[in-house]
C-alpha cells in the first residue's frame, strides 16, 4: 500500500489541500481552476489598531448621522442587534472596518484606542456618542463592570436594560424618532413608550 499523502492529512490551517495540488495561502484550489485569493476579512476587533486616522470623508459621514439633543448626541445610522449600539463601517487602509459608533466618537476625541480601553456610557443610552462627563468617557472593562455594580446597572434598572423592547428595540425606536432631525416630542415618545410596551403584558400567542 502506498504511503498516505501528507497533504490530505496535514493541511495548512485555513486551507484545503487536494491530491496533486499544493495548498496556497488564502486560496482554494480545484482541478482545472486557477486559485482565487480570499477577500480581506472585515475587522471589528476592539483591539485592532487603525492603519491610519479616519479620513475626512469618513468623519463627515459619521457626523452626518449624529443628532444633537439637549442631553445625548444620538447616532442614527446602523444599529447592532441585540446590543443596541451604533455601528459604522469604513475603509481603513485596504481593510473594511466595522466598529461601534461610540468607540469611533472616542477615537475622534482621543486618537486610536488600545485593546484594554472601552467606552463607558454614564447616560446608559447605547446610541449616545457625546464624549464628556455624564455621557461617554474612556474606561476599562474592569472599571465598567465596577460602575455597573455601583449603580445597579448589572441588575437591569437602567433605561436600555429594563426596557421591555430590549436594547435593540429601544435603540431602533430612538433612531427612528430622530432620523429626520431632533424633535423633542418624538424623542420623548420613543424614550417613554417602554412603559406602554410593558403595560400591555405578555400575549398567549
Amino acid at each position: 500500500m502506498p504511503p498516505p499523502d501528507p497533504a490530505l492529512h496535514d493541511p495548512v490551517p485555513g486551507q484545503l489541500a487536494l491530491p496533486g495540488l499544493p495548498p496556497v495561502d488564502g486560496q482554494l484550489l480545484l482541478p482545472g481552476f486557477a486559485g482565487v485569493a480570499a477577500p480581506s476579512a472585515r475587522s471589528s476587533h476592539r483591539g485592532t489598531p487603525l492603519a491610519a486616522p479616519p479620513s475626512a470623508a469618513t468623519i463627515e459621514r459619521f457626523r452626518s448621522k449624529v443628532v444633537v439633543t439637549p442631553g445625548c448626541h444620538f447616532f442614527v445610522g446602523a444599529v447592532s442587534n441585540p446590543d443596541g449600539y451604533g455601528r459604522i463601517n469604513f475603509l481603513d487602509g485596504a481593510v473594511q472596518r466595522t466598529i461601534g459608533a461610540h468607540r469611533f466618537a472616542l477615537i475622534l476625541a482621543h486618537g486610536d484606542l488600545g485593546p484594554d480601553v472601552v467606552g463607558e456610557h454614564q447616560c446608559n443610552e447605547t446610541l449616545c456618542v457625546r464624549v464628556g462627563d455624564g455621557h461617554l468617557k474612556l474606561g476599562t472593562q474592569a472599571g465598567n463592570l465596577a460602575y455597573a455594580v455601583a449603580t445597579g446597572r448589572h441588575l437591569g434598572p437602567t433605561p436600555a436594560y429594563a426596557d421591555p423592547r430590549g436594547r435593540y428595540g429601544r435603540a431602533l425606536a430612538i433612531r427612528d424618532a430622530l432620523i429626520g432631525g431632533y424633535d423633542a416630542d418624538r424623542l420623548h415618545a420613543a424614550l417613554t413608550s417602554a412603559a406602554t410596551a410593558g403595560a400591555a403584558g405578555p400575549t398567549l400567542f
